[in-house]
């Protein structure tokens, strides 16, 4: 099934093009090493897909429903919450839904209402409609499943859950930013170097996760063993448009190989 789909896209930096009419159906069920060398656009394409920048020409068309969680190469934390706190952020619509049911338990206990038979039944109409999102949204097992996450990439027990984000290294930060998309439970993943900053202990995690993930993963690491080991297939940005190569990086590296020994055997 294909999840993503641009056709004939093309994004402009100061009137120089960064992609002039590239297309790539991005699938379901395949976790991609998107692979190119520094300043080829690889990030912007990441952008591009997760809707944070629009294409002058061309299409980018998700599935209907489609869920995209994406993970920058400096995750966007709160450095004033607490690990906890910033995990339980995730899910923005469930925390406007919680804010709001507050300010209506307040207004409750207001007499202006209380003591208005109309206006309480409009509060209280609103209040049952609020519940019944808070329900749809996840919201009676949410801080259950956020702290399961936590504790899965090693923020285990009250004392971690309660540090500062802002003392967190730089790996534990690139780990909380991937907890915080697994809690959403997206259906596309886009991680950009995430595993820059991470110990070989962090590595294995990040190859475990990305692995059990159930959907479609495009990475960009320089990571080749990594790579080896996660992905199913390869894209590598050439002058602004995608070739694909089926299999993991040796593959990759070896059928590239290839294909240039080919091509230098046409011209002789």
């Amino acid at each position: 099934m294909i999840a993503i789909n641009l056709d004939q896209v093309t994004v402009t930096y100061i009137s120089q093009p960064i992609f002039k009419g590239l297309a790539w159906e991005i699938h379901s069920d395949r976790c991609v090493g998107l692979i190119g060398p520094n300043g080829c656009g690889k990030s912007t394409l990441l952008r591009l897909i997760a809707g944070e920048l629009t294409s002058d020409t061309g299409y980018v068309v998700r599935a209907s429903g489609l869920k995209i969680g994406y993970l920058t190469q400096e995750p966007r934390l709160d450095n004033n919450r607490t690990v906890l706190e910033e995990g339980l952020s995730a899910a923005v619509e469930l925390m406007q839904v919680e804010h709001a049911l507050s300010a209506l338990e307040h207004r409750l206990a207001d007499p202006a209402v209380y003591g208005d038979e109309t206006v309480l039944a409009q509060v209280l109409d609103e209040q049952t409609h609020l519940l019944d999102a808070y329900t749809r949204l996840g919201g009676p097992g949410y801080e259950g499943r956020v702290r399961s996450i936590l504790q899965e990439i090693g923020f285990s027990g009250e004392a971690y859950l309660n540090l500062s984000v802002a003392t967190l290294s730089g790996g534990q930060k690139k780990l909380l930013g991937l907890a915080k998309l697994l809690v959403t439970q997206p259906h596309v993943l886009l991680l950009d170097e995430p595993d820059n900053h991470l110990d070989m202990a962090g590595k294995a995690l990040l190859e475990r996760l990305i692995n059990a993930h159930q959907g479609a993963v495009i990475i960009v690491s320089h990571d080749r063993y990594l790579l080896d080991l996660v992905v199913d297939e390869i894209v590598e940005l050439e002058e602004g448009r995608p070739v694909h190569y089926l299999g993991d990086y040796s593959e990759y590296a070896f059928e590239k190989s290839m294909r240039q020994l080919r091509q230098q055997q046409l011209f002789q």
